[in-house]
């Protein structure tokens, strides 16, 4: 199946590509490896915008980041059980599938661990595929991030169709550096960063290309695996 794929940045670009059927959005560093690792075990998330409360009693709220609640960090929700409903905001991955979940579109969160899984289950949707790299939203500024570069890339490499010319370039980027991820997740920007808080393991579990076949779908604004 020969489809068209797109790829632009936050919510700017998410909004561009609102006409597309199908829409994937893209956190590496941290929403959509902690919502592949939290579906994977049979829970649900509920995207949440930054800082939002839940007034659903059935949701239980993810912490910031922490080491021994469940939390934005990826590597807490490996002990999550099938009837979890977690509330996991952020400002970046969370708050675009919420925006999302109202615009009719498949709604996928895509990663580096899940890539080839979340491409097929796009692909079989039909297109036009949109694929969001988050990037990093700072004083409602916002800063492209190659961690999402790369995870859109490593999607877009997967998927089947024309490339528009930003999707081929960051298909090409992920395909230049496919051999290096782990180091340069660890040395860019945000790997450092959350390596100064002591979560390294959560870069490091980023960085498992193809470990997942899990691809996360939004339903009546939950995350859950296909």
């Amino acid at each position: 199946m020969n489809i068209e794929v797109h790829t632009d940045w936050g919510l700017p670009g998410l909004r561009a590509m609102a006409d597309c059927p199908v829409l994937v959005v893209v956190d590496v560093l941290s929403f959509s490896t902690a919502a592949d690792i939290a579906t994977s075990t049979g829970a649900r998330v509920r995207p949440m915008r930054w800082r939002e409360e839940s007034a659903d009693p059935d949701v239980v709220l993810a912490q910031p980041r922490s080491w021994d609640r469940w939390s934005l960090s990826p590597s807490s929700l490996r002990t999550l059980t099938p009837d979890v409903l977690l509330g996991l905001p952020s400002p970046n991955g969370a708050t675009l599938c919420a925006e999302a979940a109202g615009s009719g579109a498949a709604v996928f969160a895509g990663c580096l661990r899940n890539a080839a899984a979340v491409a097929q289950a796009a692909a079989r949707r039909g297109g036009p595929v949109g694929v969001v790299a988050a990037g990093e939203r700072r004083d409602d500024e916002l800063r492209p991030a190659i961690e999402d570069l790369l995870g859109a890339g490593a999607i877009i490499s997967a998927l089947p169709g024309r490339r528009s010319p930003e999707a081929e370039l960051a298909a090409a980027a992920f395909q230049a550096v496919s051999g290096d991820i782990g180091a340069l997740l660890a040395d860019c920007e945000s790997g450092r960063e959350l390596a100064d808080l002591g979560f390294a393991h959560d870069v490091a579990l980023a960085a498992e290309v193809n470990s997942s076949r899990t691809a996360p779908v939004l339903r009546d604004g939950v995350l859950a695996a296909r």
